[in-house]
């Protein structure tokens, strides 16, 4: 009888799922690490028009591979809804947001939809005419109202967000229509999670100074578009990384955090990132550690990226920028603190740990138009790396990776460094025949005799570009050097004492 009731349980307990509604506080935690996918669904009136952005299932699939958890979607909802009252949204338009959206949610990830790029609407106040500007109001009355009825029975993971960067609405203008938009969605959507800023460009200090849409709904975000400085993150100009532009980052999330605490509401960066074009070394500091403060504050973040000047998922050929694996596998706990110094042939790496819980440390290393390749596994209290035999007038690409507790990637952000081309001429007063270098060819090791009163000598190899590749002091009369680490090919010898050069050209062909 015991059994009967028991698979009775169960049985119902299949018919009717459990689910429980996520709070605010729960969603923050739970959205973490995310992306937009902008200039595909916003400020255009055809979908993809813009860079060819015409949204793809396959993004998702890519999205999910990488590690991210949710998806912001700008979307502009004025090209597409009626010119009268009341303002009806295009059934065709709607069911593309609808197919992206569920696209999205059937991966298990967080989605925010939003409006995006409504220039009306956010210059509202500068409308004289009484009448216009209440229709223009109630336009989005009417697509807020459409919008939440249309999705109204969709998971808790989907997220709506009242509008994008308010500029030029003043602090008064937003906080209304805030609280309007807000009673609009709570008719049909009681318990969805939606995401609300100040004015202006969304900045942290225009949320503080904007009202709480209402102090008592349990179910609102904060969002921030933390663009700091705005030299290098708008415009790309300029370098990131100084301990000055690092500590500023510091206190505007400690700023914002302070004020998320005090009133109860999360917050979300929903905006992060600079241009593709800025200092790559600057642009992979400044991921990392507006990755690291929102981690660190409890806040998510999405990463901007328009497949155009801020790019880091490469739509056509699904491929991603560095900034990816900064994005997803930064951690407080991550080395940091890259540098590299490149000399002569070689480059060494220094770096901070910052925890005592990982794994081996692992060297990557790429060249232009490469992936990263590991070249190295050092014990995890290793800070230092020296690689060598590389290539003069080559740019090349290293990062560490270790894990924490056998469980959490740790990656450091990714360093750009140049072995330059440094050509030294050979000296003047050329003399013939006082030195013997033999064999010529040279297998493995060469013989150089020396007339016993030119005393020292001094010897430089030259590859065929002119490089100086090497450098030796010749004192003894007969003196056999090994040419390993030297690769096939055509070389010269240029042998310098104080009343001469002589000059050889010597091919080494082990």
């Amino acid at each position: 009888m015991k059994k009967l009731i028991l698979l009775s349980l169960m049985s119902t307990l299949l018919l009717y799922p459990l689910f429980s509604q996520l709070t605010s506080q729960e969603a923050i935690l739970q959205m973490g690490r995310g992306i937009n996918v902008g200039n595909s669904m916003d400020d255009i009136p055809t979908e993809g028009s813009q860079h060819g952005n015409y949204f793809q299932k396959t993004y998702f699939d890519d999205y999910v591979s990488a590690g991210f958890t949710c998806i912001r979607i700008p979307i502009t909802w004025r090209y597409h809804v009626s010119p009268n009252s009341p303002y009806t949204i295009n059934s065709t338009w709607l069911a593309r947001v609808d197919t992206v959206v569920t696209w999205g949610l059937n991966k298990g990830l967080f989605i925010i939809i939003n409006a995006q790029n409504e220039d009306g609407l956010k210059g509202v106040e500068s409308i004289t005419n009484i009448t216009a500007r209440a229709d223009t109001l109630a336009r989005y009355d009417s697509i807020w109202s459409q919008v939440s009825m249309h999705f109204k029975d969709r998971s808790d993971h989907l997220l709506f967000e009242i509008i994008n960067e308010p500029y030029p609405m003043s602090v008064s203008m937003i906080d209304s229509f805030n609280s309007s938009i807000l009673k609009i969605i709570r008719k049909t959507n009681p318990t969805r999670i939606v995401l609300y800023s100040g004015n202006d460009y969304s900045r942290a200090d225009q949320l503080m100074a904007a009202k709480i849409p209402d102090i008592n709904d349990k179910y609102l975000i904060g969002y921030h578009h933390p663009y700091n400085p705005i030299d290098f993150a708008i415009y790309g100009t300029g370098t990131y990384g100084t301990t000055s532009d690092i500590n500023a980052t510091i206190a505007l999330f400690d700023k914002i955090d302070s004020w998320s605490k005090k009133n109860n509401i999360p917050v979300a960066a929903d905006e992060i990132g600079t241009r593709s074009s800025s200092d790559y070394n600057s642009r992979m500091v400044y991921y990392a550690t507006m990755v690291e403060q929102a981690i660190s504050h409890g806040q998510s973040f999405n990463a901007w990226d328009d497949n155009g000047w801020y790019q880091i998922y490469i739509r056509n050929t699904r491929k991603w920028d560095d900034s990816k694996d900064v994005l997803i596998h930064t951690y407080k706990e991550s080395p940091t603190q890259l540098k590299a110094v490149a000399k002569d042939k070689s480059i060494t790496l220094t770096w901070l740990n910052r925890t005592i819980l990982n794994d081996s440390i692992y060297v990557d290393r790429r060249t232009s138009n490469t992936v990263f390749t590991p070249i190295a596994t050092l014990n995890p209290e290793t800070s230092q790396f020296y690689d060598s035999l590389l290539n003069y007038n080559t740019v090349y690409y290293y990062r560490l990776r270790t894990r924490l507790l056998d469980s959490i990637d740790l990656y450091s952000y990714p360093i750009e460094v140049k072995i330059s081309i440094t050509t030294i001429a050979p000296p003047t007063h050329n003399v013939n025949n006082q030195f013997t270098v033999y064999p010529n060819p040279i297998v493995s090791t060469v013989l150089i005799q020396k007339p016993e009163s030119d005393n020292p000598a001094k010897l430089d190899i030259y590859n065929i570009l002119g490089v100086k590749i090497r450098s030796e002091i010749i004192t003894n009369k007969e003196t056999r050097l090994s040419v390993d680490g030297i690769t096939n090919g055509i070389y010269t010898f240029v042998i310098t004492t104080n009343n001469y050069t002589e000059t050889k050209q010597i091919i080494i062909q082990k």
